[in-house]
C-alpha cells in the first residue's frame, strides 16, 4: 500500500482537488455529446485520480 508522510497528504488532496475541477470544466463542454475518444480518456482520468483521493486519504499517517 502507498505510504505518504502526513505533512504532504493535505498538498496532494488539494492538488488533485483542482485537477478535478479542471477535468469537470472540461467534461461540462463535452456534456450531451457522443462518447468520443477525448470524452472518455478524461472521464477514465476522472476515475483514476477519484480513486486516488481515496487510497491518499485513507492512507495511515
Amino acid at each position: 500500500m502507498l505510504q505518504i508522510d502526513s505533512s504532504y497528504k493535505p498538498l496532494m488532496l488539494e492538488a488533485l482537488e483542482e485537477m478535478m475541477y479542471k477535468l469537470s470544466l472540461e467534461l461540462n463542454k463535452l456534456k450531451g455529446g457522443p462518447m468520443d475518444k477525448q470524452r472518455k480518456l478524461l472521464t477514465d482520468k476522472q476515475a483514476k485520480i477519484e480513486k486516488l483521493q481515496h487510497i491518499i486519504s485513507i492512507s495511515e499517517d
